[in-house]
């Protein structure tokens, strides 16, 4: 089963820097979850909110900043806002990234495109499917996941995980059950849950037979 690291490591480091994505690491995750945005000058950076206000010691909306403006500013303990070039240098994991603003597919499809090695370990996740289409008609051969927060019932999440051209279902682990989680597989479908803060959500995770979780603590989670 994959761990995947909430933004790095979120529960204790400041979330989307390169030392939240360490630690994750080096607590035990197979996988790092992640989420992109693009600067006013064009330039794809680790960014989950639409503006700075909240992750930094700054103000403003991610598009109307430079890169320069950002990585000026304090993310947290002293660290900067990644980009994704650095991210995919410095961490040699699994990413999931997800893909918050629509102006980040065609970049984040030519830097898939341009990296084999790159897009064999990237997952491209989104809560919306007209994101999803997008980024596969740029890279056909991306892997793609929809999210679902609240999940809904079963047919209606593999209708819309088909739909959208993906074959990773990432779904509140609330709504699940065993049942729910074997008809997805029997659609042919991979699936992840969330959130799981703990190791007795954990073994909840376990007994669904999920493909993976994704935590905000991995540090709390005994690799299985």
């Amino acid at each position: 089963m994959i761990i995947t690291g909430h933004r790095g490591a979120l529960g204790t480091e400041p979330e989307n820097t390169l030392r939240s994505f360490r630690r994750a690491v080096a607590d035990g995750c197979d996988e790092i979850e992640l989420d992109l945005r693009v600067t006013a000058d064009g330039e794809l950076v680790i960014m989950h909110d639409a503006t700075v206000d909240r992750t930094t010691s700054g103000t403003g909306a991610v598009e109307e900043l430079t890169l320069a403006e950002i990585r000026a500013l304090d993310a947290g303990l002293g660290e900067k806002v990644p980009t994704w070039s650095e991210t995919v240098a410095a961490i040699d994991v699994r990413f999931q990234a997800e893909v918050k603003a629509e102006a980040a597919v065609p970049l984040l499809a030519q830097s898939l495109k341009s990296d084999p090695a790159l897009a064999e370990r990237t997952l491209v996740t989104s809560f919306h499917p007209e994101i999803l289409l997008a980024i596969r008609e740029a890279f056909p051969d991306v892997t793609t996941g929809h999210i679902f927060g609240r999940t809904p019932d079963t047919a209606e999440v593999i209708a819309r995980t088909r739909a959208a051209g993906a074959s990773w279902s990432l779904c509140g682990i609330a709504g699940l059950t065993p049942e729910a989680v074997a008809d997805l597989h029997t659609a042919g479908l991979s699936v992840t849950a969330w959130p799981v803060p703990d190791t007795t959500t954990l073994a909840t995770a376990l007994s669904l037979a999920v493909d993976g979780i994704t935590t905000d603590h991995p540090h709390r989670l005994a690799h299985p």
